[in-house]
């Protein structure tokens, strides 16, 4: 890739790497959930001076067994290194770089914990079916960053 004299390039390492855990909110819950598997959001190179967002897509595929029709779900996302989920933040050293984690492709619903402004993933789980769902990501333009490799650990959460 050739690069003019004004542009800054920088490298965005494996941003998402998914921590799993499962909680049941039932005492003696008959229904139960596996996270199958988890692939991080990777944004690759961030040039500072680019007019346009930075987007990717991971996933996370899970099943539940023993479901009943009233059971729902829910899976939620952490904050990250942030102290909010309005930005969250990759770091490297000491610079940060602001992106986040949507339930949409338009980028609209900021995907956290249903606190704070954002919302979790909720669905009625149909007994044994695997389920694979999109998490979109985006780092918008135009963030002054040093180079180097970002990243950000984010604990996803599934309630049951």
């Amino acid at each position: 890739m050739r690069r003019s004299s004004g542009e800054r390039w920088t490298a965005i390492g494996g941003l998402l790497a998914l921590h799993c855990a499962l909680a049941s909110s039932h005492a003696q819950a008959m229904m139960s959930c596996s996270i199958i598997n988890a692939s991080g959001v990777s944004f690759g190179a961030y040039e500072t001076h680019a007019t346009t967002s930075l987007d990717s897509t991971g996933a996370v595929t899970f099943r539940c067994t023993g479901v009943s029709p009233s059971d729902v779900i829910s899976i939620q996302l952490g904050r990250g290194d942030a102290d909010t989920f309005l930005p969250r933040a990759m770091t490297c050293r000491d610079s940060r770089l602001d992106y986040n984690l949507f339930l949409d492709a338009a980028r609209t619903l900021v995907w956290g914990d249903g606190t704070s402004g954002t919302s979790a993933y909720t669905l009625h789980p149909i007994d044994g079916q695997l389920v694979s769902v999109s998490i979109f990501g985006r780092v918008p333009p135009r963030q002054n960053v040093s180079p180097g490799l970002y990243s950000d650990v984010i604990v996803l959460t599934v309630l049951y």
